[in-house]
């Protein structure tokens, strides 16, 4: 999924890939450079990167340990290049989705043995099928926090949140106004954003069978009744530009009263003087709106195989970093992190990540297999077709499936 990785990279507003590396791939594992007891590679957000910091640093005082992180803007590539080499770090820090495809690339450890506590236990259903890959449910990482899009709403235009569509169209039907820079909703319209309303009536773009098997349902009836609900109840109160800027806009300078969007966005919103809140989505037709979700994880690489003082050094701070209940509710505050601890409800939240938690806790974890990364175009190209110009939604949609599977024939 390589256009969506960690939700934030799929919204195109948080740019962590943009931040710039310290060379840390010249120096994991058997480079140059300070070691420590373990190396963590990580391309987090500047904000990010302090809390980050202060509990890595909290860990190592408390361990008398030395774990060493390194910024790695080009992460994804500077893994899939260095790992085979036999250099790079014990972990790195991204969201599930590269998991399938480095597995099946021999780039990841499985600690299974490793673990002595229970995941399902200890995290939200959506944590544990992140960190789990294949047919042996190999546990490639350990997950610290959870991201999905769900319902905004401005404070000051809307008394309550609506739970159901027909509460949020009334509202939408209120403001919407084009002619006059009005709208009824602010909402990025690609495969990502939409995934809630999607899978609404029991479609789905993708799916791992019973036999671990990836199949596509961009062909099935429910899948075709979500994409009939975005062109005739969604398309209809956004700006004709879908990108996540324009729609961002709408709802920022106060002219939408709902927003589609993720936590990135929340310090943005609120610096601009919305009194934002954060909702749950309504319910459509006694169906309830399901969307994609996102795990942020600790992967364990195959360097971890290497040096056993090294591998438990990592581990150690993977299992501390992913059970602390006070280091996720501080990533909960400082950036709407949902939390992935079973132990932390939403009632030991803000309202805000309170919200978001109900919608990843209702969604569907982005799955991590191999043959997710050839769905998004076909889909989207259908999606585009559908609204932009009126393409028929059944033929469309068969052809992007037909699409699909002969990809992952060759």
């Amino acid at each position: 999924m390589d256009r969506r990785s960690v939700l934030k990279g799929a919204s195109g507003i948080a740019a962590a890939s943009t931040l710039s590396g310290c060379l840390g791939f010249l120096g994991g594992g058997g480079g140059g450079g300070n070691q420590g007891d373990a190396m963590l590679w990580h391309a987090m957000t500047e904000s990010e990167t302090e809390t980050f910091e202060e509990s890595l640093s909290i860990y190592n005082d408390e361990n008398d340990a030395e774990i060493v992180a390194e910024e790695n803007g080009d992460l994804r590539n500077n893994v899939e290049t260095t790992l085979p080499t036999g250099d790079g770090p014990e972990m790195y820090r991204w969201a599930q989705d590269w998991a399938g495809n480095h597995y099946q690339r021999d780039f990841l450890y499985d600690a299974s043995d490793d673990i002595d506590f229970n995941l399902e236990d200890t995290f939200s259903q959506a944590a544990v099928q992140a960190i789990t890959v294949g047919a042996d449910d190999a546990v490639v990482g350990l997950p610290v926090g959870g991201e999905t899009v769900t319902l905004l709403y401005n404070k000051d235009m809307v008394d309550s949140p609506p739970e159901t569509y027909a509460e949020m169209e009334s509202t939408m039907e209120e403001y919407h106004d084009p002619s006059n820079g009005q709208y009824g909703l602010s909402h990025p319209i690609d495969a990502y954003f939409v995934s809630a309303w999607m899978h609404a009536f029991g479609g789905y773009y993708f799916q791992v069978n019973e036999d671990g098997e990836g199949v596509t349902g961009l062909d099935l009836d429910e899948t075709k009744r979500g994409m009939e609900f975005v062109r005739d109840s969604i398309w209809p109160y956004v700006p004709a530009d879908t990108n996540p800027g324009p729609q961002q806009a709408i709802f920022q300078n106060g002219s939408a009263p709902f927003a589609v969007n993720g936590p990135w966005s929340i310090a943005t919103f609120e610096d601009n003087g919305i009194n934002v809140g954060v909702t749950s989505f309504p319910t459509v037709d006694g169906n309830t709106p399901s969307p994609y979700t996102g795990t942020s994880m600790w992967y364990f690489t195959t360097r971890m195989a290497d040096d056993e003082d090294r591998r438990e050094s990592a581990l150690d701070y993977a299992k501390w970093i992913s059970q602390s209940e006070e280091r996720q509710r501080a990533y909960a505050d400082a950036h709407s992190d949902v939390p992935v601890l079973n132990s932390i409800s939403a009632e030991d939240l803000g309202d805000q990540v309170a919200g978001f938690k109900g919608s990843y806790e209702g969604g569907i974890a982005m799955p991590n297999h191999p043959k997710m990364g050839s769905v998004w175009t076909p889909t989207e190209d259908a999606m585009n077709a559908v609204l932009q110009d009126d393409a028929d939604i059944d033929s469309r949609f068969d052809e992007a499936a037909e699409t699909v599977r002969s990809n992952w024939e060759e």
